[in-house]
């Protein structure tokens, strides 16, 4: 019976302990996001934009920023994460962060030290969007330009990316676990969004860029990172980031337009893309095959062509596959040709599936890589026309 009493009083005493780590919500401040830049004096610049919560809901908005962008310098991220506290006066939160910018400087110099800290903290999660800024601006400038819909700079950019990506397919989508994957992998290499900034920086925070019915000033995502040995050596288009999805089978949806006549296209949305990738050595060198499916349905037509004509929906999917298809042949020939650096992880396929033929390369992997023999074929199916089978167009001469 002492046995039972004691056990109980235990029970009890835990459910009274309270939350021994509880912090007020007026002793602390929110990051929303962070930039790294190379200091003028040391080695980095850490850029944080914090949460103005009395200018985020509208009803209780007096008209003043609703985020706060400050930053200082230091030789090491984890201690300015601490130190941030010189130029703030409450505790930062990280575990709210949507967004990380890097400048191209800062990524071209190496980025395998400054995600270490990100890996190890307890609070930092692994859902915020990674991404390069173009030159020549800074990182932190992407923090401090405002916008009519979205007040705090580094929400919009999470939310502009990551809707690119659901509907088109031009954000790689690279979050803290990927990035930290393909640093330590020796057969992938690192990739992130690319940015670059439109107009005017210092117009880019006023007030008449949150009001103008076209912002002075805005964000552009306009590719991915090409990353080798943990530093940025290239950077690919908007079409290269879509193959880079495709391959990594997380693309979603997309848009191309096919030729249907001379200067004439027909609009193909595509959805339920597949790519299934093998990948084999044979007499020492790699041959990487990748087979794509996918659906489409015709959105839009500048031809007059019967959609209802089995020769016509063929030669339509045909034309679709052959596009989609290069695509992805030429990406992945550009980072084979021109960068040497297996951003897809193909290294890692092929260790999956012969761990042994895998380990006799994988010190100079970028090297066979660059020389891999690369077959892609695809397969388009049209299944749907809209609310029309035959354009309207097919009426205006009749």
């Amino acid at each position: 019976m002492n046995i039972v009493k004691v056990t109980h009083l235990f029970l009890l005493l835990t459910l009274l302990t309270g939350c021994w780590d509880l912090q007020e919500v007026n002793e602390i401040s929110i990051v929303s996001g962070l930039a790294i830049d190379k200091g003028s004096e040391s080695r980095y610049r850490l850029t944080v934009e914090l949460f103005n919560p009395s200018e985020m809901g509208s009803e209780n908005a007096s008209g003043h920023t609703a985020s706060i962008v400050l930053g200082i310098e230091g030789d090491s991220l984890g201690e300015l994460t601490h130190k941030i506290n010189t130029v703030i006066s409450r505790k930062p939160i990280y575990s709210h962060m949507k967004t990380v910018i890097i400048s191209e400087e800062i990524a071209q110099a190496g980025i395998e030290e400054i995600f270490d800290i990100m890996d190890r903290h307890r609070e930092i999660r692994n859902d915020f969007n990674i991404l390069v800024v173009e030159a020549p601006n800074l990182a932190a400038d992407a923090l401090r330009i405002t916008y009519p819909l979205q007040k705090v700079s580094t929400q919009k950019i999470n939310s502009q990316a990551e809707t690119f990506q659901n509907e088109w397919g031009g954000d790689p989508g690279i979050r803290l676990m990927d990035l930290v994957d393909a640093i330590v992998s020796p057969g992938r290499e690192p990739t992130t969004s690319v940015i670059k900034i439109i107009g005017g920086v210092q117009q880019g925070s006023t007030v008449e860029n949150n009001q103008a019915t076209t912002p002075l000033t805005y964000i552009e995502m306009v590719g991915n990172s090409v990353f080798k040995d943990n530093k940025l050596i290239g950077k690919m288009s908007l079409v290269n980031t879509r193959s880079y999805l495709l391959t990594q089978n997380n693309l979603n949806r997309t848009s191309i337009a096919i030729t249907c006549s001379e200067n004439k296209t027909v609009d193909i949305r595509i959805k339920r893309m597949k790519a299934n990738t093998t990948v084999k050595m044979i007499g020492g060198v790699p041959k990487i095959q990748i087979n794509i499916s996918g659906e489409g349905t015709l959105e839009g037509s500048q031809c007059r062509d019967s959609i209802a004509s089995f020769k016509v929906t063929d030669e339509y999917e045909k034309k679709s596959a052959k596009l989609i298809a290069d695509e992805v042949f030429q990406t992945i020939n550009l980072a084979q040709k021109k960068y040497g650096s297996d951003i897809f992880g193909f290294g890692e396929t092929l260790y999956k599936s012969t761990p042994s033929e895998f380990n006799k390369v994988k010190d100079n992997w970028n090297e066979v890589f660059s020389e891999a023999q690369v077959e892609v074929d695809a397969t388009i199916k049209i299944r749907r026309s809209g609310l029309r089978i035959d354009s309207y167009l097919n009426e205006l001469n009749e």
